[in-house]
């Protein structure tokens, strides 16, 4: 988070993603070094000094001779200093002629994917990425090719374009080099696209066709803990809680078995897995076994302000404990901005207040009656992305409500059914907000 952010230096360069956390350590277990040096090009690709007169594209034309992990880091901080001009780059990258666009090889159009992503042009790093990856298919580069389908995959996938994700993910695992030393860091990254190729499949209503992919990997490899998780997180994803349930039990007792695992490592794990059944536990409405799982993992972790506001926002949504539960979540959002007080160059941006726990304290006000404080801080929550959820956005319509504003509630209602993901949890939410828009008429 401090410095320019970029992608390769903060979490999200994970391929796993936000919620992957643990289970890119996971992968690592199996899979050793399975992401290392993905993002380090091996070696320079040929380049050819076709300089123009046209002032930009000599200036693309010099990214030609960046190579090497260092100096590609270096030179994207020095370009993202100026954001104004970076985006100009990447705008005169995409207006190039067909002839000019050869004349860029694929160290050039590295750089320009990861100066793209960095800037949130998905769409220009798609068509960098691609380019690239047509280079590094020239070379026979497993490295290179890696290092293209990894982030394509990410992008397509973050932005919800499963079917072409899954087609991409497809495309990768049938990569086969006579090279071996060459094909080693396609075979290690295999298991992670095949993560997200499931996923896809499941978001684009495959879900039989996704468990049984996973449970015959299962049956193949059953020391490997990881589709067990895999098969869990599809089965929640797609409704069928009571089953994800069932196997995110199996999963901790198969954990917990796991002699592999050093004492501390297999805490980290069971850890992380339990907090996520906690949530699979308030789906079902269990929310005993939820707070349970959740007052443990406070009071293990003191300082985690993810658990305090989990447990705080669960009690507040069923009516419980409600005066725990505001000092809970107040007590998230005081970790957190003591989180951020440490951080060295943070930029004024990222120096702001978590939406989903902003939210949660709007909630416990809102059921306490006070919705013009919950009114305030949802305001705050929504002017951020993340804040732009059906959820929160739903809450931010009943407050509106609450305080007679029906105009406005009706309209935030209609922006929280467009927000509306794919899973079955979010399309559900979205089906009860239809019906308040139709009840406020």
């Amino acid at each position: 988070m401090a410095g320019c952010l970029l992608l390769f230096l903060s979490n999200r360069n994970s391929f796993l993603g936000k919620d992957f956390q643990m289970l890119n350590r996971a992968v690592s277990f199996f899979i050793p070094a399975i992401l290392v040096n993905l993002l380090i090009l091996a070696g320079p690709f040929s380049a050819d000094a076709f300089y123009q007169d046209d002032a930009s594209l000599k200036t693309l034309m010099v990214y030609n001779f960046v190579t090497g992990n260092e100096a590609v880091k270096n030179k994207i901080i020095e370009v993202l200093k100026n954001k104004e001009n970076a985006k100009k780059i990447i705008e005169s990258a995409q207006k190039l002629t067909p002839a000019d666009s050869k004349k860029l090889n694929g160290n050039a159009y590295w750089f320009l994917a990861r100066v793209a992503q960095e800037l949130l042009e998905n769409d220009a790093a798609v068509d960098f990425y691609s380019k690239f990856l047509i280079d590094a298919k020239n070379l026979g580069s497993g490295q290179k090719m890696a290092s293209a389908y990894g982030p394509l995959i990410q992008i397509l996938f973050d932005t919800r374009k499963y079917k072409e994700c899954e087609k991409l993910c497809s495309e990768f695992l049938d990569i086969t080099l006579e090279d071996e030393a060459a094909f080693i860091p396609i075979l290690r990254l295999k298991p992670v696209v095949f993560r997200r190729m499931v996923l896809c499949q499941s978001r684009l209503g495959e879900v039989d066709k996704a468990i049984e992919r996973v449970e015959k990997l299962y049956k193949d490899q059953p020391d490997n803990w990881l589709n067990l998780e895999l098969k869990a997180r599809i089965l929640r994803e797609a409704g069928r809680i009571a089953d994800a349930e069932k196997s995110y039990q199996d999963l901790i007792v198969k954990i917990d078995s796991d002699k592999r695992l050093g004492k501390e490592e297999k805490e980290e794990f069971l850890e992380e897995i339990k907090y996520t059944l906690s949530n699979v536990y308030v789906e079902l409405k269990k929310i005993d076994k939820a707070a349970e799982i959740l007052k443990a993992l406070v009071e293990k972790n003191p300082d985690n302000p993810t658990y305090h506001n989990d447990l705080g926002y669960i009690w507040a949504d069923n009516d419980l404990n409600l005066d725990e539960a505001e000092k809970l979540i107040r007590r998230a959002i005081e970790i957190e901005r003591g989180l951020r007080k440490k951080i060295k160059n943070l930029k004024p941006e990222f120096d702001k207040d978590n939406s989903a726990y902003l939210d949660s304290l709007a909630w416990v006000l809102y059921k306490k009656k006070n919705y013009v404080e919950a009114k305030k801080l949802l305001v705050e929550a929504i002017k951020d992305e993340e804040g732009q959820h059906i959820e929160i956005l739903d809450h931010l319509g009943d407050i509106h409500n609450a305080l007679g504003e029906k105009t406005e509630a009706a309209k935030v209602w209609k922006d929280a059914i467009n927000s509306a993901g794919t899973s079955k949890r979010e399309q559900d939410k979205k089906k009860e907000v239809e019906k308040k828009i139709q009840k406020n008429k």
